[in-house]
C-alpha cells in the first residue's frame, strides 16, 4: 500500500460526499482510505456506509467523540501505507494530488512532501502558497510554511516518533514544524492540490470566544522549546501566527482589548526587535501593516482593514 489517507469525520454531512468522491477518484490507486467517525451525531455515518458498500479500499471505524487529534491518531494506528496523508472531511483534493506527491517523494527520496492549497469561498477560490521561498533551505522554508497537516504526505515511520497532541487547538502548528527534528528530507510541490473549504464555525473560525483559542501561546512556546536550532524561524512563527493571525482573529471578540494586550506583552517579552527578523523584512506589506497596528494596539484600524482585506 503506497498511501494511507486518514479522514476524521464529525458533523460534516453537507461536505462528506465531495470529500470521499475526491479520494475514490484518485489517479493513484494503491491507497487505503481510513474513515474515522469521531462520534458524529448527524447523518455522516449513513453516507459513509453507502461508500463502504461500493469501494473495497475504504476502511471504516467509529469511536467516541474526542476531537480531531484523537481521530487522526486512531487512524494512524490502523494505517498500513508507506506514506500517510490527512484529509479533513469538509475539504477535498485534486484527483492527481496523491500520485504527484508520491512520485515526487519517491523520485527525490523525501520523507515529507508539501503542496499548495486552494481556499474555497462561496464566490471565489484563492491559491495559498506553502513555500514562501524566504530561504534557500527547504527545511527552513518548511518551518515557515503554513502548518496545515493536510497539505503533506509523510513517511509513516515519522509517526512512530510523534503523534498529534490531543485536547489542544492549533494541533497542526504544534506538530508539523517539529518534524524537522526527525527528518531533513523535505520537499515542496508548487501546485494547488488541496481544496480547503472556508466555513464559519470551524475550529479556527469560532464565532464566539473560546478559551481554547489561548492555546496559541502554549503551542508557540512548544515550538520555541523544540526548535532550538532554528531561532530566527521560530521568531517568525511568533510574528505570523501570534502578532498577525491571532490578532486578526481576536479583534472580533468582546474581550479583544485584553487579548491584544496579552499578544503584545508576549511579543515584547520574547521578541522586542521582531522587525529586524530577516523573514519579516521579506514578508508582504500587508503582514507588516497588520503587525504594526496590532503591536500598537490599533484595534479599530485593524477591524477596518480586516473588512477591506
Amino acid at each position: 500500500m503506497k498511501i494511507s489517507v486518514i479522514v476524521p469525520v464529525y458533523n460534516v454531512e453537507k461536505y462528506l460526499k465531495k470529500c470521499l468522491d475526491s479520494l475514490i477518484n484518485q489517479t493513484l490507486k494503491e491507497i487505503e482510505i481510513i474513515v474515522v467517525n469521531d462520534g458524529s451525531p448527524d447523518e455522516s455515518e449513513k453516507i459513509i456506509l453507502e461508500y463502504l458498500k461500493k469501494y473495497q479500499n475504504i476502511k471504516y471505524y467509529k469511536k467516541e467523540n474526542a476531537g480531531l487529534s484523537s481521530a487522526r491518531n486512531y487512524g494512524l494506528d490502523k494505517a498500513e501505507g508507506e506514506y500517510i496523508s490527512f484529509v479533513d472531511s469538509d475539504d477535498y483534493i485534486d484527483s492527481t494530488m496523491l500520485q504527484k506527491m508520491y512520485e515526487k517523494a519517491k523520485n527525490e527520496d523525501l520523507d515529507i512532501v508539501v503542496c499548495d492549497s486552494i481556499e474555497v469561498y462561496e464566490n471565489k477560490n484563492v491559491l495559498k502558497k506553502s513555500n514562501f521561498g524566504y530561504s534557500s533551505c527547504d527545511v527552513k522554508n518548511y518551518i515557515l510554511s503554513p502548518p496545515m497537516a493536510c497539505t503533506r504526505i509523510y513517511k509513516k515511520y515519522l509517526f512512530n516518533k510523534v503523534r498529534f497532541t490531543e485536547n489542544i487547538f492549533y494541533e497542526d502548528l504544534y506538530l508539523t514544524p517539529s518534524l524537522v527534528n526527525y527528518t531533513k528530507k523535505i520537499g515542496f510541490l508548487n501546485e494547488g492540490l488541496y481544496y480547503y473549504v472556508q466555513r464559519n464555525g470551524s475550529i479556527m473560525k469560532q464565532l464566539e470566544y473560546n478559551e481554547k483559542l489561548m492555546d496559541i501561546f502554549k503551542v508557540l512556546k512548544h515550538n520555541q522549546d523544540v526548535l532550538t536550532d532554528f531561532p530566527c524561524e521560530v521568531e517568525f512563527l511568533y510574528i505570523s501566527h501570534l502578532l498577525r493571525s491571532a490578532s486578526l482573529r481576536f479583534i472580533d471578540y468582546k474581550n479583544s482589548r485584553e487579548l491584544i494586550d496579552k499578544i503584545v506583552l508576549e511579543i515584547k517579552t520574547n521578541y522586542p526587535n521582531y522587525k529586524k527578523n530577516k523573514y519579516y523584512k521579506k514578508s508582504s506589506y500587508k503582514l507588516k501593516i497588520i503587525c504594526n497596528l496590532a503591536y500598537n494596539k490599533q484595534i479599530i484600524l485593524l477591524k477596518l482593514l480586516k473588512k477591506v482585506w
